[in-house]
């Protein structure tokens, strides 16, 4: 009996590391156990020390008293050890802080991203379709999004383990796959990168969707123009921020549409007829948000818009910016393509540190005086080695000239607040009250009509810096996004978007391939054994 029990007993302990190796085996080729791996490990743990202390005589005999009481103290040494990695790692789980050495910060979460997160206001389910074995990355990347908000709820599914689950989702591979939902509302994403996962957020939280119009007729830039000067990326990019576009003939149509939240004028070629211009002006006075991006008037003079611009406190000056300064240098774009880097504090380039670049640019600047009823402020401005061209048929030399042009910096765009028109209000009945009438009672602030929202102005001298050629430039697609997000009120739009990543392979020619594999397997690998000979050759003599 006695026999049988300690051969039972030296079981004990193979039986556990079959235990802990055989489900993480079973789990690595997709065959997973039913339970928690934790379980299978603690049983395991559990049936090894339990064949150490049922064997401890033999244990310590064959070891020895001597090395067991150095082994006793190393084994506490040891515990004390695991206990206080124990305790660091629970720290860190609980207060997580990491550091992003990348370019771009391409393991950080925007500050968009940031933003609209942290204004949810409902619940946020993100339903995580990837294979088990392959949702490392995407943990990682959804602990970011829950890190960020506690609204963020993810529930990570592997679609070949539970196909019921994929199939009530109606969704199908290739891996992964991310639907977002909030109420009724779902959103499907066919990747996981941060950029198409916070559109999907975005989508799924606005309740309405907003329209930028843009004025066509006068030789505007086109939204449907894959060239260089169109603005097909501009379309693009308003698409993926839940905005929808549209063109508008206002010459033909007489009113800015209702459903235009913004009037976007996009670099005419011509100046704006009569009833165009007064269509603007009552659309900015009741409330509506108009985008100007004028061009210098190198070819044709533009009275009727710069002359709508004035009544905004805007100066648009009859020059062209040249910038000789480093920067315009250094990314070889020459002088007639102005670097921006300075930005008077606004809402649109809050925390805004990257350059942006503009092309056959005109000044426009805030007017000296003041306009009753606007305010208005310089938004983007460029450095000191610039100057204001008066001299528009560019001679050369090209240079600045003391008294005829003006010195940097010059300022390429303003953005103006309107108050906005209120409503008519019928006028008093002369007849005056019979007598023993009381006069009627004013009526209390609860009765009057609510006032009317404040325009919003953006004006630039400038419409290549949106261009398909420019947005992709530093900065220039987050500061024409965070315009029209601003005259849009779209504040949780406001901020610097998430990049695409890279591309940051390195490509390798056949020759290179051949040297790279040489100093790999032969240079270096005989390095070594050149300094091993020589050392056994030193000891030798």
């Amino acid at each position: 009996m006695e026999g049988v029990m300690r051969r039972v007993i030296d079981f004990l302990a193979p039986l556990g590391l079959v235990v802990i190796v055989g489900p993480l085996a079973l789990q690595r080729v997709g065959r997973p156990l039913p339970g928690k791996p934790e379980a299978y490990l603690i049983a395991g743990a559990a049936l090894i020390l339990a064949h150490l202390l049922l064997r401890w005589d033999e244990v310590a005999r064959l070891v020895g008293p001597r090395q067991m009481k150095y082994g006793a103290n190393t084994a506490v040494l040891v515990a004390v050890v695991v206990v206080i990695l124990g305790a660091v790692n629970y720290l860190v789980y609980r207060h997580t802080k990491r550091w992003d050495l990348t370019k771009n910060q391409r393991y950080s979460l925007s500050d968009q991203t940031k933003k609209v997160l942290g204004g949810l206001k409902e619940d946020v389910k993100i339903t995580y379709f990837q294979r088990a074995l392959e949702s490392a990355s995407g943990k990682d990347r959804m602990q970011e999004y829950q890190g960020a908000s506690p609204r963020v709820k993810v529930d990570f599914v592997d679609p070949i383990a539970s196909p019921t689950k994929a199939m009530a989702y109606e969704v199908r591979g290739p891996w992964p796959i991310l639907v977002v939902e909030r109420g009724s509302k779902r959103e499907k994403v066919s990747n996981d990168s941060e950029q198409d996962i916070t559109n999907a957020l975005i989508k799924v939280t606005r309740d309405t969707k907003k329209t930028v119009c843009f004025l066509e007729g006068e030789g505007e830039r086109d939204i449907d123009d894959g060239a260089d000067a169109g603005f097909s990326a501009v379309k693009s990019a308003l698409g993926k921020n839940q905005y929808e576009t549209k063109k508008v003939l206002l010459a033909r149509e007489g009113a800015v549409p209702a459903d235009c939240t913004v009037m976007a004028v996009a670099g005419p070629q011509h100046d704006l007829l009569s009833n165009e211009v007064d269509a603007l002006r009552r659309f900015a006075r009741g409330g509506g948000k108009v985008l100007v991006m004028a061009e210098p008037e190198m070819k044709v003079s533009t009275p009727n818009l710069d002359a709508l611009a004035k009544e905004w406190n805007v100066d648009l000056g009859r020059d062209i910016v040249v910038d000789v300064s480093a920067a315009s240098q250094l990314f070889g774009t020459g002088p007639l393509t102005p670097i921006a880097a300075s930005y008077p504090f606004h809402e649109i380039t809050k925390d805004f540190r990257v350059m942006t670049a503009f092309h056959t640019a005109r000044s426009a600047e805030a007017g000296k005086g003041s306009v009753e009823g606007v305010t208005a402020q310089n938004l983007v401005q460029t450095s000191p080695a610039s100057w204001a061209e008066s001299d528009l048929t560019l001679k050369e030399p090209v240079e600045m000239n003391e008294g005829k042009d003006r010195k940097g910096p010059i300022s390429l765009g303003v953005v103006a607040t309107i108050k906005a028109s209120p409503p008519p209000s019928p006028s008093p009945s002369p007849a005056s009250p019979s007598p023993g009438t009381s006069p009627a009672a004013s009526p209390s602030p609860a009765d009057a009509p609510p006032s009317p929202p404040e325009g919003r102005v953006a004006v630039f001298g400038d419409s290549d810096f949106a261009s398909n050629a420019l947005l992709g430039f530093q900065g220039n697609q987050d500061f024409f996004l965070n315009t029209v997000a601003w005259l849009a009120q779209d504040a949780d739009l406001i901020s610097i978007r998430p990049k695409e990543p890279e591309d940051q392979r390195m490509f390798l020619t056949r020759q290179q391939q051949q040297n790279v594999m040489i100093v790999a397997l032969l240079l270096i690998p005989g390095a070594f054994v050149v300094l091993g000979i020589a050392a056994w050759w030193k000891r030798r003599g």
